[in-house]
């Protein structure tokens, strides 16, 4: 099977616990899920998912140039810093592809039972095309939980890294 297919790739998730707080109980690997999905056809993909209820996050893009090739970096938040706050879920992976693709990303804390109060979140893209787009599709900050989904259009390579803060 070819990405361009709409093959779902399962990404391996990687959940490490970071210093920046007094006392941070281990992360549990289980908590976050990600996927990532080349979608073939993007009309057809929203149509089909007529009840994704879309809150837009904060993009800021910046163009890169290393190694003689041009990168686009695009940072989505949502929320802020707080007091007392701790890394509850991280995730990270790299993908990459012969020719171009539309590439959803969808991340979702935590995977079951109930999670941490959910404060900031923050997903650095590297990707080849300076279009994408990222939204809320379920829960938020302020909540136990939280589902967001990142698209990024025409591009060669999709890198991400996802931190989600909490109390």
């Amino acid at each position: 099977m070819s990405p361009t297919s709409g093959l779902m790739v399962f990404v391996g998730v990687t959940l490490l616990q970071l210093f920046g707080c007094a006392i941070c109980s281990p992360l549990d690997a289980s908590s976050v899920h990600v996927t990532i999905e080349t979608i073939p056809n993007l009309e057809a993909f929203r149509k089909a998912n007529p009840n994704l209820e879309i809150a837009p996050l904060t993009a800021r893009s910046e163009q890169v140039k290393d190694s003689g090739s041009t990168r686009q970096v695009i940072t989505y938040t949502v929320g802020s810093h707080s007091a007392g706050e701790r890394l509850v879920g991280m995730a990270s992976n790299q993908q990459s592809w012969a020719t171009l693709q539309d590439v959803t990303l969808d991340l979702q804390y935590p995977t079951n039972g109930v999670g941490a109060i959910v404060t900031y979140v923050e997903v650095v893209v590297s990707q080849s095309s300076s279009t994408g787009r990222g939204y809320i599709v379920s829960g938020g900050v302020g909540q136990r939980n939280i589902r967001l989904v990142i698209e990024a259009y025409n591009t060669l390579f999709f890198n991400y890294n996802a931190a989600i803060y909490g109390w």
